[in-house]
């Protein structure tokens, strides 16, 4: 497993993005002297993997209560809404859902597209990874084209400009970060 090294400036950001006061090490990361001030400062307390065990239940209750509650979805029988009205989505019928958002305290977003025979350009100002569910799905960015099934996953980085397409249908699940990819 890799190890993780931490600044001044990842701590800010991660303080920003998790809305958290405990970052949870790996045994292995390594953590600068300014990024521990920072912590402190912030009052963010930084724990190491194996030291999570020896806290006292009380502790981790209290830490708990500063994450967001779990969710889960179901994507069946989800209304989705259309996407791209006078632009570029009519073409295949582009549908859409966001199921979790920053509303929800995460850093990260996801929800299902659908997408009918056709394609439409797109370029993305944040990172997205698509987990296609049922049909084809094709990302072409320039000369590259990406072809996946059900089961395949698909990595889009941030300032790609693209097509999504398909020749038939695609149901797919995306996860984008940052959270807030449509604004």
């Amino acid at each position: 497993m890799a190890h993780q090294f931490f600044t001044a400036a990842d701590i800010i950001q991660l303080a920003n993005l998790r809305k958290t006061n405990v970052l949870l090490l790996g045994m292995e990361d390594i953590v600068t002297s300014e990024a521990e001030d920072v912590a402190q400062a912030l009052g963010i307390r930084l724990l190491r993997e194996g030291a999570a065990m020896s806290e006292p239940a009380y502790e981790m209750e209290e830490m708990s209560k500063d994450l967001p509650p779990l969710k889960k979805v179901s994507g069946f029988g989800l209304a989705l809404e259309p996407f791209g009205s006078g632009g570029a989505g009519e073409a295949a019928n582009v549908r859409l859902k966001d199921v979790i958002t920053s509303a929800d305290r995460s850093p990260m977003a996801s929800g299902y597209m659908t997408l009918e025979k056709g394609e439409f350009p797109w370029t993305l100002t944040y990172d997205e990874i698509d987990i296609v569910l049922e049909g084809e799905l094709v990302i072409t960015r320039g000369s590259e084209m990406v072809r996946g099934s059900a089961g395949d996953i698909i990595f889009i980085p941030k300032g790609s400009s693209i097509t999504f397409g398909t020749p038939n249908r695609v149901r797919f699940v995306y996860v984008t970060f940052p959270a807030d990819w449509n604004k």
